[in-house]
């Protein structure tokens, strides 16, 4: 019973042996231990040094020859506080790596899909995504407005109306050189404007949503829709940032 104690203490069954050895030889050299715990000989000076590093067992030096002794057995207690102290510390750092694993391991199973669309009709299915994807009192983020073609700004603040009246909110970041799109934009109800500073200029516009990301480069007629988590994620926390970069008008 006392060995299969200390092994649910975390000692090996050897290392159990030798320390119940030590408790009923009391101070002693390697021979009577061997015999004593039943371990070879080769092994039991190991076994020793082990039991010293958990501080279970000690030694003299008695005219040149170790003498082994083992720790009090109320050592045993502080053993097992020190235990429970280390296991505490293992589960506080797995409350924070769970969710790293977690979130790696869903990236690895998510198969990241592309498509490009091409002109309005191509726009409207592109951006009609975020509709069916969003219901009321959802948002999203629109990042990097820099300047619209004429037809395009049209097409898209009518977007934004009918997404409006659907409840559904928006964070838009524009540019300053685009301030005056922005102003359109901040007349649609449902709808939080941020200018940001000429010099973060792009021409790709990022719509950001759900585990989609929509890169509108209007300039050329194209949209690709991105169902990607990762990039999404990454984005999104970019976007964020630049938000909290961004002044109202």
């Amino acid at each position: 019973m006392e060995e299969a104690l200390l092994k649910s203490l975390g000692l090996t069954e050897s290392e159990a042996r030798v320390y119940l050895a030590l408790i009923r030889l009391g101070s002693s050299s390697q021979g009577p231990i061997v015999k004593e715990a039943g371990v070879a000989s080769s092994k039991v000076y190991g076994l020793l040094n082990k039991l010293i590093d958990k501080g279970l067992a000690s030694y003299v030096i008695r005219s040149g020859v170790k003498h082994f002794e083992s720790a009090p057995p109320s050592r045993l207690l502080d053993y097992l506080s020190e235990k429970e102290n280390e296991i505490q510390k293992q589960r506080e750092a797995l409350k924070e790596l769970v969710p790293i694993l977690d979130k790696q391991r869903g990236m690895a199973w998510q198969e990241p899909e592309a498509q490009i669309f091409r002109g309005l009709e191509g726009a409207a299915t592109a951006f009609d995504d975020v509709l069916k994807e969003l219901k009321a009192g959802e948002e999203f983020y629109v990042l990097g407005i820099s300047k619209l073609p004429q037809y395009f700004e049209k097409w898209v603040l009518d977007f934004h109306r009918r997404r409006a009246k659907r409840g559904i909110r928006c964070r838009v970041v524009v540019n300053e050189l685009a301030r005056e799109t922005g102003e359109k934009y901040e007349a649609i109800p449902r709808t939080e404007v941020r200018y940001v500073q000429r010099e973060l200029f792009t021409p790709v516009v990022f719509v950001i949503y759900k585990e989609k990301t929509l890169l509108s480069i209007s300039l050329d007629g194209i949209w690709i829709r991105i169902d990607s988590k990762n990039l999404t994620e990454g984005l999104r926390v970019y976007a964020h940032y630049m938000w909290s970069l961004g002044k109202p008008r």
